[in-house]
């Protein structure tokens, strides 16, 4: 009567663990060792991945907020010259019914348009007017060259573009950041592809080998990581 031999597979199997349980003590707490760190960069590798494609994400999404932030101030500045060339043009056309007036003697003529001036453009005309050298001369240039004339929509124009050039510099850097964190994906990737092949092979100086690379690896994309900004996703605006 015969008795069926274990399968091949099951065979190789025990076999191996004989011979493993054969080898020295040493070699077997080596080769421990050598697992346990394995495991250990794949688990961290897994982690840095993870954490540097979320981290990624998250700039990329401050970028598009910062760029969407800019573009919106770059349109109010805009509005706000385009008002302010409206308020320049009625004191010039203002102003210019005054000269006309004034150049021909009509007084009467001259004082309704210069009641009719802006607030914002009367301290300008009259330190203008106060620069005459004589009765009658009109002073050299015109008002609107003189540093009292300053319509408000100039101011709020300036202070738009300021804060439109801060927000788009924010934007940049957001993306920068994002590109970094995309790289540290790389370097940990890298980890990764040498721990997992370092314990696929059976030589053993191989295999030290490719852990060690790892573990360098390991190490120069941990400091990058961490030296970059992280953004935790609150926003306290």
């Amino acid at each position: 009567m015969s008795t069926s031999s274990p399968a091949p597979h099951e065979f190789h199997k025990e076999l191996a663990d004989a011979i493993l349980h054969l080898r020295p003590a040493r070699e077997r707490r080596r080769e421990y060792m050598v697992e346990l760190l394995a495991t250990v960069l794949l688990a961290l590798a897994t982690v840095g991945s993870a954490w540097s494609a979320y981290q990624s994400t998250r700039w990329s999404g401050e970028q598009s907020y910062e760029y969407s932030k800019a573009n919106a101030l770059r349109s109010e500045a805009i509005r706000a010259s385009n008002e302010m060339a409206l308020l320049v043009e009625v004191d010039t056309s203002t102003f210019g019914n005054w000269a006309a007036a004034w150049s021909d003697g009509d007084e009467q003529r001259a004082q309704f348009f210069e009641q009719r001036f802006r607030e914002e453009f009367r301290p300008a005309f009259e330190a203008w007017r106060a620069e005459g050298l004589a009765p009658g001369v009109a002073p050299p240039d015109t008002p609107f060259t003189r540093p009292e004339y300053y319509p408000a929509p100039r101011e709020r124009s300036r202070l738009l573009n300021e804060e439109a050039a801060t927000t788009f510099e924010r934007a940049r850097q957001a993306n920068q950041n994002g590109d970094n964190f995309t790289f540290c994906v790389v370097l940990f990737a890298s980890v990764l592809f040498f721990a997992g092949v370092a314990t696929k092979l059976d030589h053993p100086s191989l295999k030290i080998s490719l852990l060690a690379l790892g573990v360098v690896m390991m190490v120069v994309a941990s400091a990058y990581m961490f030296s970059l900004p992280q953004n935790i996703g609150f926003r306290l605006q």
